[in-house]
Order: C-alpha cells, then sequence, then structure tokens
C-alpha cells in the first residue's frame, strides 16, 4: 500500500502513475487522511469489480483483517474464506510465524 498528498501529487503526478503501473492501490491523502483510493485498472480488477480487487488487494498486502473485507465485500467470513481458497490466497490473518507459535503452545497446553 502506497499513499500519496494532493499536493504531491499536484508537484509529481509520475510519482502516481508508477505505482499504478506497478500494479499497487494507491491512498490519496489530504491533511494526512485518507480521502481517495487509485486502483490500477488491469483485465483482474475489471472482471471482478474494483471494490473487490481493492479488498483483495489490501488482504494480500496485510492491510485489513477479514472481517473488514468480509463487511467490505458484504459477504459472510465462511464464503469469503471458501473465495479466498478458490483464488488460492490465505484464508487467515496472522503470519505464518504467529499461528506457528499458537499450535505450539496449545499443544503444549494439551500435555500439560
Amino acid at each position: 500500500m502506497h499513499s500519496i498528498a494532493i499536493r504531491e501529487l499536484r508537484n509529481n503526478p509520475a510519482s502516481l502513475t508508477h505505482s499504478l503501473e506497478q500494479n499497487e492501490y494507491v491512498f490519496i491523502t489530504k491533511h494526512g487522511k485518507p480521502i481517495g483510493v487509485a486502483v490500477p485498472l488491469t483485465d483482474e480488477n475489471l472482471c471482478i469489480g474494483l471494490t473487490k480487487a481493492t479488498a483483495l488487494q489490501a488482504w494480500r498486502n496485510g492491510d485489513i483483517s477479514l472481517g473488514k473485507m468480509a463487511e467490505l465485500l458484504k459477504m459472510d467470513k465462511r464464503d469469503l474464506r471458501h473465495l479466498l481458497s478458490i483464488m488460492n490466497l490465505p484464508m487467515i490473518d496472522y503470519p505464518a510465524d504467529e499461528v506457528s507459535a499458537e499450535i505450539d503452545f496449545l499443544l503444549q497446553d494439551a500435555t500439560a
């Protein structure tokens, strides 16, 4: 995720186009607060819809939780997990090392 201030956009529009060419979405900010988002117009984004594409990219980047993504897409978490599995994307929003540590902790607790 990248953000660009309106002033920077006005003075250096290439900074926005560079990010879009790299298939990154960009938050546009005013006084440090997001006011919009620029999304690359790729075939994938147009095919699945911009809201879904933006939410999926935010998920891939770790910028939103599963719950927030479900809310944006107006889906329940079960259906969303199914969609993510079809797209071969992770269905949990924890880093792998945290999941492993949690499993280890639970296994230790179960044997104690």
